[in-house]
Protein backbone atom coordinates (compact mmCIF):
# COMPACT_ATOMS: atom_id res chain seq x y z
CA UNK A 1 0.00 0.00 0.00
CA UNK A 2 1.42 3.56 -0.78
CA UNK A 3 2.19 5.89 1.66
CA UNK A 4 -0.34 8.47 2.41
CA UNK A 5 2.19 11.02 3.04
CA UNK A 6 3.77 10.45 -0.43
CA UNK A 7 4.11 14.48 -1.52
CA UNK A 8 5.86 15.34 1.94
CA UNK A 9 8.05 12.05 1.65
CA UNK A 10 9.63 11.86 -1.59
CA UNK A 11 11.97 14.45 -1.74
CA UNK A 12 13.30 12.89 1.47
CA UNK A 13 12.99 9.42 0.10
CA UNK A 14 14.79 10.37 -3.13
CA UNK A 15 18.45 11.56 -1.40
CA UNK A 16 17.87 8.46 0.79
CA UNK A 17 17.99 6.11 -2.29
CA UNK A 18 20.11 8.20 -3.61
CA UNK A 19 22.69 7.78 -1.22
CA UNK A 20 21.84 4.04 -0.11
CA UNK A 21 22.66 3.20 -3.80
CA UNK A 22 25.73 4.79 -3.83
CA UNK A 23 27.25 3.58 -0.25
CA UNK A 24 25.51 -0.19 -1.52
CA UNK A 25 27.40 0.02 -5.12
CA UNK A 26 30.49 2.23 -4.81
CA UNK A 27 31.06 2.99 -1.20
CA UNK A 28 34.83 1.84 -1.99
CA UNK A 29 35.47 4.61 -3.87
CA UNK A 30 35.29 7.12 -1.03
CA UNK A 31 37.02 5.05 1.37
CA UNK A 32 39.13 7.34 2.73
CA UNK A 33 36.46 9.49 3.71
CA UNK A 34 33.94 6.59 5.08
CA UNK A 35 36.61 5.62 7.52
CA UNK A 36 36.59 9.11 9.33
CA UNK A 37 33.11 9.40 8.98
CA UNK A 38 32.48 5.94 10.37
CA UNK A 39 34.75 6.66 13.25
CA UNK A 40 32.61 10.11 13.91
CA UNK A 41 29.03 7.90 13.14
CA UNK A 42 30.50 4.81 15.99
CA UNK A 43 31.85 7.13 18.82
CA UNK A 44 28.42 9.56 18.49
CA UNK A 45 26.11 6.20 18.32
CA UNK A 46 28.08 4.61 21.41
CA UNK A 47 28.60 7.33 23.80
CA UNK A 48 24.40 8.46 23.02
CA UNK A 49 23.78 4.68 23.92
CA UNK A 50 25.61 5.09 27.23
CA UNK A 51 23.81 8.26 27.84
CA UNK A 52 20.71 7.27 27.21
CA UNK A 53 21.12 3.64 29.48
CA UNK A 54 22.89 6.11 32.43
CA UNK A 55 20.33 8.58 32.17
CA UNK A 56 16.84 8.00 30.59
CA UNK A 57 16.79 4.11 30.90
CA UNK A 58 13.15 4.07 31.67
CA UNK A 59 12.42 6.03 28.38
CA UNK A 60 14.71 3.59 26.26
CA UNK A 61 12.97 0.27 27.42
CA UNK A 62 9.89 1.96 26.88
CA UNK A 63 10.80 3.09 23.11
CA UNK A 64 11.87 -0.66 22.37
CA UNK A 65 7.82 -1.90 23.06
CA UNK A 66 6.55 0.75 20.81
CA UNK A 67 5.39 0.40 17.78
CA UNK A 68 7.43 3.17 16.15
CA UNK A 69 10.77 2.86 18.22
CA UNK A 70 12.49 4.94 15.54
CA UNK A 71 9.69 7.71 16.06
CA UNK A 72 9.57 7.44 19.68
CA UNK A 73 13.37 7.65 20.54
CA UNK A 74 13.75 10.68 18.24
CA UNK A 75 10.74 11.54 20.83
CA UNK A 76 12.97 10.72 23.94
CA UNK A 77 16.18 12.43 22.58
CA UNK A 78 14.06 15.57 22.32
CA UNK A 79 11.41 16.15 24.78
CA UNK A 80 11.13 19.54 25.10
CA UNK A 81 9.81 18.77 28.87
CA UNK A 82 13.63 17.63 29.29
CA UNK A 83 15.98 19.96 28.80
CA UNK A 84 18.78 18.31 30.73
CA UNK A 85 18.20 14.95 28.74
CA UNK A 86 18.13 16.89 25.30
CA UNK A 87 21.44 18.67 26.76
CA UNK A 88 23.47 15.41 28.12
CA UNK A 89 22.42 13.65 24.65
CA UNK A 90 23.43 16.42 22.40
CA UNK A 91 27.14 16.64 24.55
CA UNK A 92 27.59 13.17 24.71
CA UNK A 93 26.66 12.45 20.93
CA UNK A 94 29.16 14.83 20.00
CA UNK A 95 31.72 14.14 22.48
CA UNK A 96 31.51 10.66 21.49
CA UNK A 97 32.00 11.63 18.00
CA UNK A 98 34.97 13.66 18.00
CA UNK A 99 36.65 11.52 20.87
CA UNK A 100 36.63 8.08 18.72
CA UNK A 101 37.89 10.58 15.68
CA UNK A 102 40.62 11.59 17.05
CA UNK A 103 42.01 7.59 18.21
CA UNK A 104 40.86 7.19 14.70
CA UNK A 105 43.93 9.32 13.31
CA UNK A 106 46.48 7.42 15.54
CA UNK A 107 47.93 3.94 14.20
CA UNK A 108 48.12 1.69 17.18
CA UNK A 109 47.20 -1.80 17.83
CA UNK A 110 45.42 -1.02 21.13
CA UNK A 111 43.41 1.76 19.83
CA UNK A 112 42.40 -0.02 16.43
CA UNK A 113 40.45 -2.80 18.50
CA UNK A 114 39.01 -0.04 20.51
CA UNK A 115 37.67 1.15 17.18
CA UNK A 116 36.84 -2.02 15.63
CA UNK A 117 34.43 -2.45 18.96
CA UNK A 118 33.05 0.85 18.67
CA UNK A 119 32.13 0.12 14.66
CA UNK A 120 30.93 -3.44 15.50
CA UNK A 121 28.06 -2.24 18.36
CA UNK A 122 27.09 1.25 16.84
CA UNK A 123 26.24 -0.79 13.28
CA UNK A 124 24.25 -3.76 15.62
CA UNK A 125 22.85 -0.46 17.11
CA UNK A 126 21.40 0.58 13.73
CA UNK A 127 20.53 -3.61 12.51
CA UNK A 128 18.48 -3.55 15.99
CA UNK A 129 16.17 -0.63 15.65
CA UNK A 130 15.91 -1.34 11.74
CA UNK A 131 14.61 -4.47 12.48
CA UNK A 132 12.84 -3.56 15.47
CA UNK A 133 10.66 -1.68 13.37
CA UNK A 134 9.57 -4.59 11.52
CA UNK A 135 9.91 -7.67 14.22
CA UNK A 136 9.19 -8.02 17.64
CA UNK A 137 11.91 -7.59 20.28
CA UNK A 138 13.56 -10.64 21.06
CA UNK A 139 13.88 -12.20 17.01
CA UNK A 140 15.49 -8.82 16.40
CA UNK A 141 17.98 -8.86 19.20
CA UNK A 142 18.84 -12.72 18.46
CA UNK A 143 19.64 -11.47 15.04
CA UNK A 144 21.28 -8.77 16.67
CA UNK A 145 23.57 -10.54 18.58
CA UNK A 146 24.57 -12.90 15.71
CA UNK A 147 25.28 -9.77 13.75
CA UNK A 148 27.64 -8.24 16.51
CA UNK A 149 29.77 -10.94 16.55
CA UNK A 150 30.66 -11.28 13.04
CA UNK A 151 31.05 -7.77 12.41
CA UNK A 152 33.22 -7.40 15.35
CA UNK A 153 35.35 -10.81 13.68
CA UNK A 154 35.52 -8.49 10.22
CA UNK A 155 36.60 -5.45 11.40
CA UNK A 156 39.36 -6.87 13.64
CA UNK A 157 40.72 -9.25 10.80
CA UNK A 158 40.87 -7.16 7.80
CA UNK A 159 39.05 -3.61 8.60
CA UNK A 160 39.25 -2.30 5.01
CA UNK A 161 37.63 -5.24 3.36
CA UNK A 162 34.97 -4.86 6.22
CA UNK A 163 34.33 -1.26 5.36
CA UNK A 164 33.14 -1.76 2.16
CA UNK A 165 31.18 -4.98 3.05
CA UNK A 166 29.63 -2.63 5.41
CA UNK A 167 29.08 -0.38 2.75
CA UNK A 168 27.30 -2.55 0.80
CA UNK A 169 25.25 -3.56 3.75
CA UNK A 170 24.59 -0.17 5.03
CA UNK A 171 23.75 1.00 1.65
CA UNK A 172 21.09 -1.89 0.85
CA UNK A 173 19.33 -1.42 4.38
CA UNK A 174 18.38 2.06 3.77
CA UNK A 175 16.96 1.89 0.36
CA UNK A 176 15.42 -1.36 1.97
CA UNK A 177 14.05 0.46 4.86
CA UNK A 178 12.90 3.59 2.68
CA UNK A 179 11.08 1.31 0.19
CA UNK A 180 9.55 -0.39 3.34
CA UNK A 181 8.51 1.89 5.20
CA UNK A 182 7.10 4.50 2.60
CA UNK A 183 5.21 1.97 0.78
CA UNK A 184 4.01 -0.18 3.69
CA UNK A 185 5.76 -3.38 2.72
CA UNK A 186 5.83 -6.42 4.99
CA UNK A 187 8.88 -8.00 6.17
CA UNK A 188 9.66 -10.62 4.03
CA UNK A 189 9.79 -7.44 1.37
CA UNK A 190 11.97 -5.68 3.17
CA UNK A 191 14.23 -8.80 4.07
CA UNK A 192 14.45 -10.00 0.08
CA UNK A 193 15.28 -6.37 -0.52
CA UNK A 194 17.65 -5.99 1.36
CA UNK A 195 19.40 -9.03 0.66
CA UNK A 196 19.07 -8.88 -3.18
CA UNK A 197 20.54 -5.05 -2.67
CA UNK A 198 23.15 -6.10 -0.37
CA UNK A 199 24.74 -9.03 -2.64
CA UNK A 200 24.72 -7.28 -5.24
CA UNK A 201 26.49 -4.17 -3.55
CA UNK A 202 28.79 -6.48 -1.83
CA UNK A 203 29.88 -8.49 -5.09
CA UNK A 204 30.43 -5.09 -7.02
CA UNK A 205 32.69 -3.45 -4.27
CA UNK A 206 34.82 -6.79 -3.86
CA UNK A 207 35.17 -6.15 -7.31
CA UNK A 208 36.42 -3.02 -7.58
CA UNK A 209 38.83 -3.79 -4.32
CA UNK A 210 40.20 -6.89 -6.70
CA UNK A 211 40.77 -4.66 -9.71
CA UNK A 212 42.40 -2.04 -7.38
CA UNK A 213 44.95 -3.98 -6.03
CA UNK A 214 45.76 -6.02 -9.55
CA UNK A 215 46.69 -2.15 -10.65
CA UNK A 216 48.82 -1.57 -7.53
CA UNK A 217 50.69 -4.89 -7.78
CA UNK A 218 50.94 -4.13 -11.91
Amino acid sequence: MQSEITTIGAPVMLIGLLVGFFLCFYGYVIKSLLIRLRSVISGSIVFLFIALMSYGRESFMRVLQDANPLGALWKVLFNPSDYRGVLLYLVSFAAGGLILFLLARKNHKGIELIVALFTAFSMSLIIFFLLLSFLPLTPSFIVTAVALVVILALSIAHFESYMALESAIAGSLMVAWLLSRFWYLQFWLFFALWAVFAFLGILNQMHMMTKRKEVTHA
